[in-house]
């Protein structure tokens, strides 16, 4: 068995981590499902997903949405200044717990969730090397793939581009991330090719408008654009900043996601549809949906001066937040990748009430702490099968309206992040064939 763990390791290490930067272990517990957990999530993304579309048809005209979702004013006005397609959210992904008390979801990532290539290389190469019975995995590729061609379709309509059967397709991301994780965009590029499309990676700075057109510095057309990078990263990497943005979204070129997914991806959106008081902004035909995904959210409130709690009280929002510390987690609603969440019991009184005082500033959430769930995981790692206790979710992905995999992180910490956590794992998922 050993020269299977050495095997499964030399494969990921030579794919996925050439540079040897990645603090992923090699995780050698897979997460097993049925066909029934299966459904339960599909029925969860597939709501989520309506929901999300409804909210960005209705922001331009819902004073309620605009003000539940606050974003800083030139956030705003590059928002508002984007296309709005008849579908928009290409691929999204929810982080969900799976507690004692059911699924519970803690955020969602709508502009461009990562990890489904890696997860999917890490499931291809477990069944090669280690031949488990009655295991299959999603045919992940394949649905990145159709939902590629999906969305080119639409906006394809939506600009009257000429029809193509081979299209030059770019993934965009900053040079940094290209360096250090190409491998895992070469499982997806290398699909498209096969696939017969042109397919390459590219640094957005690179890209050039052109007569309403984009192109790589070498003057090849691109018809579509699959963007991996956030629209808040644009101030910090973008030689032109949030104008970038709207070039491309004014350009002949398909953008996916598009750069109006950003309207979506506050975690003031669980507010939106956890709080009974916005129920009135959605219609009748979105109610079921809401209420399936209203039942996963924890309690969640924007911190304003005052609180309205579960029992209808209000009270004084500094006061609760500090009293309460160790049943409340502190979001600042739009960072990322577990960026300013504050865990109450995690953090020292002074510390908490430092981080009280900067959100009653505006643009934070607090969420009732739900308990996190455990697992033992073996990992592969200085020659020898360790073990360690992680607190563990199962992250459904969204692809096209529908269920399109998992992302399932285990981690020695609270926030499940390979940024904090000192043991931090990519577990491979499977269905179990025959179990319903």
């Amino acid at each position: 068995m050993k020269e299977k763990y050495e095997a499964y390791l030399r494969i990921v290490e030579e794919v996925l981590d050439p540079t040897r930067r990645r603090s992923a272990k090699l995780c050698l517990t897979p997460f097993i499902y049925t066909k029934k957990f299966w459904l339960q999530m599909d029925r969860i993304t597939r709501s989520y997903a309506k929901l999300l579309e409804f909210v960005f048809q209705e922001f331009p005209r819902s004073q309620k949405i605009q003000t539940v979702l606050e974003y800083p004013a030139d956030l705003e006005k590059f928002i508002n200044s984007l296309h709005i397609y008849e579908r928009n959210l290409a691929a999204a992904r929810i982080d969900i717990f799976l507690t004692a008390d059911g699924f519970k979801m803690v955020e969602s990532n709508c502009e461009i969730p990562g990890g489904n290539e890696e997860s999917y290389f890490l499931e291809e190469q477990y069944l090669k090397i280690f031949h488990p019975e009655k295991l299959k995995i999603v045919p992940r590729m394949e649905i990145v793939y159709d939902t590629l061609m999906h969305h080119y379709g639409i906006q394809a309509e939506f600009f009257d581009l000429p029809k193509k059967e081979k299209l030059t397709i770019y993934l965009a991301q900053w040079q940094s991330e290209i360096d250090r994780i190409l491998g895992e965009y070469n499982i997806l590029m290398d699909f498209i090719r096969q696939k017969g499309h042109v397919c390459s990676v590219i640094d957005p700075n690179k890209i050039i408008i052109r007569n309403n057109r984009a192109f790589t510095p070498a003057g090849e057309e691109i018809d579509l654009i699959y963007r991996r990078f956030t629209a808040d990263e644009l101030p910090k990497f973008a030689q032109r900043k949030w104008q970038m943005a709207i070039e491309w979204d004014k350009a002949r070129v398909a953008v996916v996601n598009p750069f109006c997914t950003k309207r979506v991806d506050s975690k003031n959106i669980m507010v939106l549809f956890k709080d009974e008081s916005y129920e009135d902004v959605f219609p009748d035909y979105l109610q079921e949906d809401l209420k399936i995904v209203r039942e996963i959210i924890p309690w969640t409130k924007k911190i304003k001066p005052s609180i309205v709690l579960p029992n209808g009280r209000s009270v004084n929002s500094r006061e609760y937040l500090i009293k309460n510390r160790d049943n409340l987690v502190i979001k600042h609603a739009n960072a990322y990748s577990s960026a300013a969440v504050f865990i109450g019991i995690d953090i020292n009184p002074h510390k908490w009430k430092e981080v009280v005082e900067e959100s009653l500033r505006g643009d934070w959430i607090v969420q009732e702490l739900i308990e996190l769930p455990e697992i033992n995981i073996e990992y592969w790692e200085d020659d020898q099968i360790k073990t360690a206790k992680c607190i563990y979710n199962v992250n459904p992905y969204i692809y096209d309206g529908k269920l399109g995999g998992f992302l399932n992180r285990a981690s020695t910490d609270r926030l499940t992040s390979f940024k904090s956590g000192e043991i931090a794992a990519v577990m491979p998922c499977f269905e179990e064939i025959g179990m319903k």
